[in-house]
């Protein structure tokens, strides 16, 4: 069997796969060679760079066997090496205790994912009698009811693993000892993978709503766990681990939601911001604000979300509203936050009055986006949520929102134990004498 599928030209779900095999493709791509050129400067006195440089090759090649592949066996051996070399790539400072107990916390993790996703393969090639995806996928349809929720409680479970969602989630904030090149590929690349099971096996979670559910749970857990590590860290890159979490929480919440055009343009983007964001993390030190400043807490946060929630009812109204609208509804806050601070900032107007049309570009990209993704992807899932309760969890999100920004401007604390909880989230325990271990 080939490696990558033909283009078919009538098949939804193929060309699907093939709009998503390639735009993961290309983003792997992408970050891996602006990865691979940082560490060209970046590794030049480690007298180990060319094993490193070989292992994040094989990383990548092993990304892009089991996103283009149609063969289950293929997939497997693919996932389980990426999540090999991740792991001893995360280890590589092996000097460190820190290093050390990272990489074994990412072994176990993702041996537990790769177990899960090891027994819904076996259930489908058992069931459909074939190791073509495509097959197996196609006679999803005929699994009794208990064998559909298990085989994709096992997907969401290996989804979970290398995402790094809870519980999980310790492999990716004890991380922290990696390169920078190395924390760069995983938060942009690897933890994606995720989200590309869920959407690669689609068929599987929409023959089991309760898994559906199950995913969507979890990501929302996910996301707002996420949001307190981001707050309450001082350093940038365990914040920035923080804000992975959250990010991937959202993903897999669009997944269990059945808004596969949104989860995959999600990926895309968080990949290209995310890997932007490590790769300066060096340059950001010193340079975060003092807790509290209003410059960087949107006025009247309440007024945007009460806007945005508007918005989302109107569509409602209208018959529009679907799964896609969380992550638009979230978007539009957060660019109406975005034009009111450079609309408020200091300097004359005439510097600042450009900004309104960048500003309405990028929601426009951003929605724009979404529509061409949603026609190489083809029609999402059936919503498994009401439209009352899709519009309950937007005001959620919004909520928690404006939460989070009061909380900035006001410089209010979080309650001790949750505070130390969060702060303490992925760390080691200390070692009885010293740092020998």
């Amino acid at each position: 069997m080939p490696l990558f599928h033909d283009f078919p030209a009538l098949h939804p779900v193929l060309t699907g796969f093939c709009a998503l095999s390639l735009a993961l493709i290309g983003l792997t791509l992408f970050v891996a060679t602006i990865v691979l050129a940082f560490s060209h400067r970046y590794m030049r006195a480690d007298p180990r760079r060319g094993a490193f440089f070989a292992t994040v090759t094989a990383l990548v090649a092993s990304v892009f066997a089991f996103v283009g592949t149609g063969n289950m066996v293929v997939f497997a051996g693919a996932w389980v090496f990426s999540g090999v070399a991740l792991a001893r790539l995360i280890g590589r400072s092996q000097h460190l205790s820190d290093a050390r107990q990272a990489m074994r916390r990412a072994h176990g993790a993702f041996a537990t994912g790769d177990a899960a996703l090891l027994g819904a393969l076996a259930m489908l090639w058992w069931h459909a009698g074939s190791v073509r995806i495509d097959a197996a996928l196609a006679a999803t349809a005929t699994m009794t009811a208990p064998q559909a929720l298990l085989t994709a409680l096992l997907l969401v479970t290996a989804a979970a693993a290398r995402s790094s969602l809870p519980p999980f989630s310790g492999w990716l904030l004890s991380s922290m000892t990696a390169p920078t090149p190395v924390s760069a590929l995983m938060h942009a690349g690897l933890v994606n993978a995720g989200g590309f099971l869920l959407i690669r096996f689609a068929p599987v979670l929409e023959a089991a709503p309760a898994a559906r559910a199950a995913a969507m749970a979890l990501g929302l857990f996910a996301a707002l766990y996420g949001i307190g590590i981001m707050a309450v860290r001082p350093d940038i890159k365990r914040a920035l681990a923080g804000s992975t979490v959250s990010q991937m929480g959202f993903m897999v919440l669009s997944c269990g939601m059945g808004a596969y055009t949104a989860a995959l343009w999600h990926i895309l983007a968080h990949g290209l911001f995310k890997a932007w964001l490590f790769l300066g993390s060096g340059s950001a030190v010193g340079m975060r604000g003092k807790a509290g400043n209003p410059a960087h807490a949107p006025r009247r946060p309440i007024a945007i979300a009460a806007a945005t929630l508007l918005c989302a009812i109107a569509a409602w109204a209208a018959g529009v509203l679907n799964a896609d609208m969380v992550p638009l509804s979230l978007g539009l806050a957060t660019a109406m936050a975005t034009l009111g601070e450079a609309l408020r900032a200091q300097g004359p107007a005439a510097s600042r009055s450009p900004l309104i049309p960048v500003i309405a570009g990028l929601t426009a990209l951003y929605a724009g986006a979404l529509h061409i993704t949603n026609a190489a992807m083809g029609p999402d899932a059936p919503m498994l949520l009401p439209p009352s309760a899709l519009i309950a969890l937007i005001a959620g999100f919004l909520g928690v929102w404006v939460w989070q920004q009061s909380r900035a401007a006001s410089a209010s604390s979080l309650p001790p134990a949750l505070y130390v909880r969060l702060l303490n989230a992925g760390t080691f325990a200390m070692p009885a004498k010293g740092d020998a271990q």
